[in-house]
């Protein structure tokens, strides 16, 4: 979802903006990435009030396909399967950012089982999009000064 602001943002130490990938975007095997979220630190838990931050490892997506029994294209596997990091319900359309660019939005687990199963956690692929992002903003009655994604949660946001 792009979201049209009405006014400028305010920049400060809690909003930043953050770069949108290339559609060369290339993502390494066990590349550390961050994701951050308010959602649930256990399955059943409940939402804290203070952000959380983790770093996870970039999965091949052969191995992330062949665990889950087959997956789109446009998603890329991080954190979970295995370990003890990862995202969690409440945590879903959060940012997976890589080298300061926010390269995927959190989308879903195994069976809402956040003690990170046997398979990987699946994002959607930003760099998948960009075409729809552009299009969107070539509708636009006035070309925005800026396209930014505020980190944290992550929202992409159009300013005029």
């Amino acid at each position: 979802m792009l979201l049209k602001l009405s006014k400028k943002v305010r920049l400060d130490n809690t909003v930043r903006p953050i770069h949108l990938p290339s559609s060369e975007m290339h993502i390494n095997d066990n590349q550390q990435c961050h994701v951050a979220g308010w959602g649930y630190t256990r399955t059943g838990g409940e939402a804290v009030d203070d952000l959380r931050v983790v770093d996870v490892s970039i999965i091949n997506p052969q191995v992330c396909k062949r665990e889950w029994g087959g997956l789109p294209a446009n998603v890329i596997c991080a954190g979970g399967y295995g370990t003890n990091k990862g995202f969690c319900q409440g945590d879903s359309g959060g940012p997976l950012v890589c080298n300061g660019i926010a390269v995927g939005v959190m989308s879903f687990n195994k069976y809402q089982n956040c003690n990170y199963p046997d398979v990987p956690n699946v994002y959607t692929d930003i760099s998948k999009y960009l075409v729809w992002i552009n299009s969107v903003i070539g509708h636009l009655p006035h070309r925005p000064h800026i396209i930014k994604i505020t980190q944290y949660p992550m929202v992409c946001v159009i300013e005029p």
